[in-house]
């Protein structure tokens, strides 16, 4: 089966990620078949070939969660909606003061 995920490159404390299409068997670092964009989680930026993307997902490749959230975000497509749950998140309770 192949995945589109995301594959860190850069330095220590500066990532930055390629988004490539892989087998689910291989690591994202090696052995990649395409590298379809990049993400920089510092400056907040992503950019991927959409259309490329889009064919593969109708070829039967699966996005990873975080991918298809990235892409959703970007493009704001309904058919990467599908590959992720949203989660909604519950502020803890506050504690009074005099406990």
């Amino acid at each position: 089966m192949l995945v589109i995920r995301l594959s860190r490159q850069g330095r220590s404390k500066r990532p930055f990620y390629r988004v490539v299409l892989t087998e689910h068997t291989k690591p994202a670092q090696c052995g990649h078949l395409e590298v379809l964009g990049s993400y920089d989680p510092l400056k907040h930026v992503f950019e991927a070939d959409i259309d490329s993307i889009k064919s593969w997902i109708a070829k039967w490749a699966q996005p990873s969660e975080r991918v298809a959230k990235l892409l959703f975000k970007s493009t704001n497509d309904t058919m990467f909606k599908k590959f992720y749950k949203e989660v909604e998140r519950k502020a803890l309770p506050k504690k009074e003061k005099g406990e």
